[in-house]
């Protein structure tokens, strides 16, 4: 059903990497997706696949005051040195403070000259220069809101089921993906659109607006289209939600039977209207499918 669709949506589907480094010289990796829109350079993701960005800047506050308060504790001359290592002990140091980041787009290091992000819609638009455009890039189209209604059968597409760790090179103070890591393979997984999903309104009076589908999205999939057979993108991939289905099931362990409670996982979209309404805000070119 999807195989035209996803010949498409490949082509402006691609891997977004975020590589970290903490305090305590650990070093950790993510993965979600973005699309890219047009040649521009414009692309959009989920907001929460920039949560490094912000979570760093906060870290460095952080770190700055406790450098500050441990080099008052080391130059004071009124402690011993018992008195100066209670005190060391009784700083709030997080050894999981990010002191260093990296985002790789498709793989690569780009720069992003711009970038507007909704965490409230949980959708974010960037820039980045054009020479960093895959050369084989197809651009998408976005469904027409006013002509969208639950029941039609719509597809995910992004990678997940992929484990990772990237390296630090302390050397060159940059990061280091695996070798054989790319290309990523794609993984789609189809589902339904089921209802309208609303969470209030944002601080500027914009309706927060979701899509729901009967499929998750999957781990790897945030900031993916949720595209139709033609390939046309109805969302963009958020979120899922947990239902509970009001019943027990009873599975063995250790040769007794325990009862469970039964859930149906629920992928969650950020709804064509809410992109409409921040692209032409934003003034970032894109194409319609009615």
């Amino acid at each position: 059903m999807f195989q035209h669709a996803y010949n498409i949506a490949n082509k402006y589907t691609q891997p977004f990497i975020i590589t970290m480094r903490f305090f305590d010289g650990s070093v950790d990796s993510g993965l979600g997706s973005f699309v890219m829109l047009n040649n521009d350079g414009w692309a959009m993701t989920a907001a929460h696949n920039f949560g490094v960005v912000f979570s760093h800047q906060q870290h460095q506050n952080e770190i700055k005051s406790y450098q500050e308060s441990l080099n008052m504790i080391n130059a004071s001359q009124q402690l011993n040195e018992e008195e100066k290592e209670g005190q060391r002990k009784a700083l709030n140091m997080n050894p999981k403070w990010i002191t260093n980041y990296a985002i790789f787009l498709g793989g690569s290091q780009v720069n992003i000259f711009e970038n507007f992000i909704h965490g409230e819609h949980d959708i974010a638009f960037f820039r980045i220069e054009t020479s960093a455009i895959n050369p084989h890039t197809i651009y998408p189209k976005i469904k027409n809101y006013r002509n969208i209604s639950p029941g039609i059968s719509l597809c995910k597409l992004g990678f997940p089921f992929v484990e990772f760790k990237a390296t630090f090179d302390t050397n060159t103070n940059k990061f280091v993906l695996p070798p054989n890591l790319l290309p990523i393979p794609l993984f789609p997984i189809e589902g339904i659109y089921t209802r309208n999903f609303f969470k209030g309104k944002s601080e500027d009076g914009l309706e927060i607006l979701f899509l729901e589908t009967s499929s998750p999205g999957l781990k790897g999939q945030s900031g993916g289209p949720i595209f139709d057979r033609d390939g046309v993108i109805h969302a963009i991939q958020s979120q899922n939600l947990t239902i509970p289905l009001g019943f027990t099931g009873t599975v063995m362990i250790n040769g007794k039977g325990v009862e469970e409670s039964q859930f149906l996982n629920l992928g969650i979209g950020v709804h064509p209207k809410t992109l409409e309404i921040l692209l032409i805000r934003h003034g970032i070119r894109y194409e319609v499918a009615d």
